[in-house]
C-alpha cells in the first residue's frame, strides 16, 4: 500500500529563518550539451539555459542555480569573460567575473557555477536565464559542456 502527502507549503515549526525559506514547492530545470561561443561585448543568452517558473505564492522565494561544464576564455590578450543570471530582463548577479585569458593567445577556463536566492513577489510566470559576454570582441567566451552539460534550475521555496 502506498501513501501520498499533499500540502501547499512546508514551513518549519520554528518559522522561516530570516532571509531564508521553508520547503521546496516546485522545481524546474533545463540543460544543454551543445557547445556555445561568443565574442559579444554585450550579454547574450547561453542557448538552452532558460527556465520558466510560475510561483504558487507571491511570498515565495526562487532559488536559481546554474552549473556544470566549463567557462573558457580564448583571447589574444588578457581579456576576461563575465557571466550573469537574469530574471526576465533584470540582472540578478551582474558582472560576475568568469575567466581571464592569461597571455597572448592564452586560454583560461574553469568550472562555471552561480546561484541566487530571489524574491520576485509575484505569481506570474518568470523566466530565468544565464548570459555571458567578453570584455573585448578580440576575446571569445566558450561556455562548453565539457561532456557533463550545463544546467539551470529554479526552485520555488515557501516563505
Amino acid at each position: 500500500m502506498s501513501s501520498e502527502l499533499r500540502v501547499d507549503k512546508i514551513i518549519p515549526t520554528s518559522g522561516v529563518p530570516t532571509n531564508g525559506g521553508g520547503g521546496v514547492i516546485q522545481v524546474v530545470s533545463a540543460s544543454t550539451t551543445s557547445d556555445f561561443s561568443t565574442n559579444s561585448t554585450s550579454y547574450v543568452d547561453i542557448t538552452g539555459l532558460t527556465v520558466n517558473i510560475t510561483p504558487k505564492f507571491s511570498t515565495s522565494k526562487i532559488y536559481v542555480t546554474m552549473q556544470g561544464g566549463r567557462f573558457g576564455m580564448y583571447s589574444n590578450a588578457g581579456y576576461y569573460s563575465e557571466i550573469q543570471l537574469v530574471r526576465d530582463s533584470t540582472s540578478l548577479t551582474s558582472g560576475q567575473p568568469s575567466h581571464r585569458g592569461s597571455n597572448n593567445n592564452g586560454n583560461a577556463c574553469g568550472q562555471g557555477a552561480l546561484s541566487f536566492l530571489d524574491s520576485p513577489a509575484t505569481t506570474s510566470q518568470i523566466t530565468y536565464k544565464a548570459q555571458v559576454k567578453s570584455s573585448s570582441s578580440s576575446g571569445t567566451v566558450y561556455p562548453t559542456t565539457s561532456g557533463t552539460g550545463l544546467t539551470i534550475t529554479a526552485m520555488e521555496i515557501s516563505s
